[in-house]
């Protein structure tokens, strides 16, 4: 039983006891009274509890914007966690904080160490990162007073800085880094009596746990996470506590992004460990059109930690990932104590909130097909173009050739209990002509695979009409993308 956690704060070496549901924010306010961490939202969306968290991976040590309030204490040991205390080094303003005085993007500052870190570790990524990315970065912070227009000039300002001033990484980065590359990787577990959590460094680790730990998985009281972030607003928000919580993220095997080409397929592989954030920076190359759905999920603090295994194992009927994974004909990888299984994502889930894997099995990796698809989209309908959840979305994908379609896929999510595959929209699209009759004849099609119900994010009437608009969508982005190529709509 380990119930210390060694990790770094701000260069210097910190060990302390804590619980398994106490969070970054909870532990940084109370147990070091460290109060430039501000609690919000508590659900990950407002950007006031940002910190920069640094983690080694493929021996290197890589540093991500993280939400402070979804993030378990736990979870950092052997990490490095920067707090906005340890920007400012020697009564001198990091020079990213004299870039936001300059240009005036603080007022009442309850934001600004959020924005300040944030900004942090997209500049210790990248040097000369894009405008689209310091967006993207700063996507989950949200600041009521300065219209934001302020805080986007920050890139400009620390450009004027003289080079003397730029140095963006504290200088005891260094230090810090060489004795966490240092450290022996261990397992934790920590159990108070009441909760307990278990983070394995590797599958067989895991393994032997459950088959030693009988007592505990009997009791079916017991949660996997990731990323964590919806199980941590469930334990905080709905009270949603587990005898015990299994963490993955520690397991490097599943932390792995490969490609198989052989003569017949192209397939992309990504570990069920394999964050949200990595799904951008590491596959748009290969797979443009998945990082372009996972830039429209919540925000860089809250995709530096989630994975797309917890989006599919969470089983939300308005999943971002799952419609594309379906038209992909994507498969998941099983694991468990009686083995390997592999499924195919459109037979993965059984209802709302019930899938296919049993009780022990964990999601090793997902497959995707690329195929020869030559037209792949996705389109959600939210109140907002990014950080927000879906009322609906829809996916397809196509293969036309000489202006018929070949192939059709298409799945909508919002309008069932589960993401849904669309087979009738599919086949009757199929053997068509690429055209705005085609699809303004599947309307009548669509409008029969799935009965929408209401809530409180849209109306049943709004999902039917929805379903028939995001396809026209999928049409008119089509034509656009035929017009960028140079051809003819």
């Amino acid at each position: 039983m380990k119930e210390i956690i060694h990790f770094f704060l701000n260069g210097k070496r910190k060990e302390i006891e804590v619980k398994a549901e106490t969070t970054v924010l909870e532990l940084l306010r109370n147990n070091f009274e460290l109060n430039g961490i501000k609690e919000g939202c508590g659900e990950g969306d407002c950007g006031a509890c940002t910190v920069v968290i640094g983690a080694i991976r493929a021996g290197q040590v890589h540093y991500k914007a993280v939400a402070g309030c979804l993030y378990l204490a736990a979870k950092l040991e052997g990490k490095h966690l920067i707090t906005i205390e340890g920007m400012a080094e020697k009564d001198k303003l990091h020079p990213i904080q004299e870039a936001i005085l300059n240009a005036h993007a603080t007022q009442c500052g309850f934001c600004t160490p959020g924005v300040s870190l944030a900004i942090l570790a997209l500049y210790l990524g990248k040097s000369h990162p894009t405008k689209a990315e310091f967006n993207r970065y700063l996507e989950g912070n949200l600041c009521r007073c300065t219209g934001y227009a302020s805080i986007r000039k920050v890139p400009d300002y620390l450009a004027e800085l003289s080079s003397a001033a730029k140095e963006i990484r504290p200088s005891y980065l260094a230090a810090t880094e060489v004795k966490q590359l240092s450290l022996v990787p261990e397992d934790i577990f920590i159990d108070d009596g009441s909760n307990a959590y278990y983070a394995p460094v590797s599958e067989q680790q895991l393994k032997a746990f459950l088959d030693s730990h009988q007592e505990l998985i009997n009791q079916n009281d017991f949660c996997y996470l990731n990323g964590g972030s919806d199980v941590v607003v469930g334990i905080k928000k709905r009270h949603q506590h587990y005898r015990l919580l299994l963490d993955l993220s520690r397991i490097t095997t599943l932390q792995t992004i490969g490609y198989n080409y052989d003569k017949e397929t192209k397939t992309l592989i990504i570990g069920g460990g394999v964050s949200l954030s990595r799904i951008i920076d590491e596959t748009t190359e290969v797979f443009p059109e998945l990082a372009a759905v996972v830039k429209k999920m919540c925000s860089e603090q809250v995709r530096s930690t989630a994975t797309m295994a917890g989006n599919i194992v969470n089983a939300s009927p308005v999943a971002d990932t799952v419609p594309l994974l379906m038209v992909m004909d994507a498969r998941v990888t099983l694991k468990g104590l009686e083995g390997e299984r592999n499924i195919a994502i459109r037979d993965f889930f059984h209802g709302y909130k019930k899938t296919e894997n049993k009780q022990t099995e964990w999601v090793a990796d997902i497959a995707v097909s690329l195929g020869d698809c030559n037209f792949i989209n996705f389109e959600k309908a939210s109140k907002r173009k990014a950080v927000d959840i879906s009322a609906v979305n829809s996916a397809i994908a196509l293969k036309v050739e000489k202006g018929m379609i070949i192939k059709a896929h298409i799945a909508c999510g919002g309008v069932g209990e589960t993401t849904l595959y669309l087979p009738k929209t599919s086949h009757y699209l199929v053997g068509k002509e690429m055209n705005e009759a085609t699809f303004l004849g599947a309307f009548a099609v669509i409008s029969t695979e799935a009965t929408p119900i209401g809530d409180v994010r849209s109306s049943a009437e709004y999902r039917q009409a929805m379903m028939q608009n995001l396809l026209m969508k999928h049409y008119l982005a089509y034509q656009k993308s035929q017009e960028v190529r140079g051809y003819e709509a």
